[in-house]
């Protein structure tokens, strides 16, 4: 059997790991997306707070990323792989996770009993925005617990926890990023964290937090330093 953790790179979300979801319901499932960012989150509907209580590996789905820090997902491309009597060059994130939910519960099933993967890392539609779906409502059950549920203005988590994830991407995806920024205007790191440190000075003098400035603009390019 293919280990999909060599072919698609991983990432290790540590004991402790605070992780942000935006739902009505407090009720574990065997399936739930969780952003690192609690404003992204709380887009989605009641911001709730649920801290990771084991390690947990899972499988990172970014083929490569952009000049802006765009993540590119490779969930079309898994599935394609996977089921390629149900594949289509053209499926985007939305038709695996959001528009076809048979389709999505399949394929979790598969990457959960055959494959022993317990979630994905990846993009939210392509943005730089990043999010986390963790697998299996027993397994769920085990690995996370709801600490808090913020309603209105929230100045308690400030931090994006990307910053404590292990991200391991494959040479591939470094391969492919290259290419991106190889023409791009900001393709060097220099030159897009000089852009960065501009929009954090900037937010700080009107008046802005410098922490919360920081990690709100951190994304995987510059967890990568790529």
């Amino acid at each position: 059997m293919e280990n999909l953790l060599d072919i698609y790179g991983h990432c290790i979300i540590p004991k402790g790991t605070i992780l942000f979801r935006g739902h009505k319901s407090k009720s574990f499932d065997d399936c739930m997306f969780f952003a690192t960012k609690h404003w992204v989150a709380k887009t989605f509907g009641t911001l709730q707070v649920w801290k990771t209580t084991k390690e947990i590996k899972v499988v990172f789905l970014v083929e490569y990323l952009c000049d802006n820090s765009h993540t590119f997902s490779a969930l079309p491309t898994l599935h394609n792989n996977i089921f390629p009597s149900d594949s289509n060059p053209d499926f985007t994130d939305l038709d695996i996770k959001h528009w076809d939910i048979p389709r999505r519960n399949k394929l979790i099933r598969k990457l959960f009993d055959d494959y022993n993967i317990s979630g994905w890392f990846t993009s939210l539609e392509n943005n730089a925005e990043l999010e986390i779906c963790l697998f299996d409502k027993q397994a769920n059950s085990q690995q996370l617990i709801l600490i808090d549920i913020c309603k209105g203005k929230n100045k308690t988590y400030l931090k994006d926890s990307l910053q404590k994830l292990k991200v391991f991407p494959t040479e591939n995806f470094y391969k492919e990023t290259e290419k991106k920024l190889k023409t791009a205007y900001r393709r060097t790191y220099k030159l897009y964290i000089k852009m960065i440190n501009a929009w954090i000075k900037d937010g700080v003098e009107k008046g802005g937090n410098r922490l919360h400035l920081k990690h709100t603009y951190s994304n995987l390019r510059t967890k990568l330093k790529i």
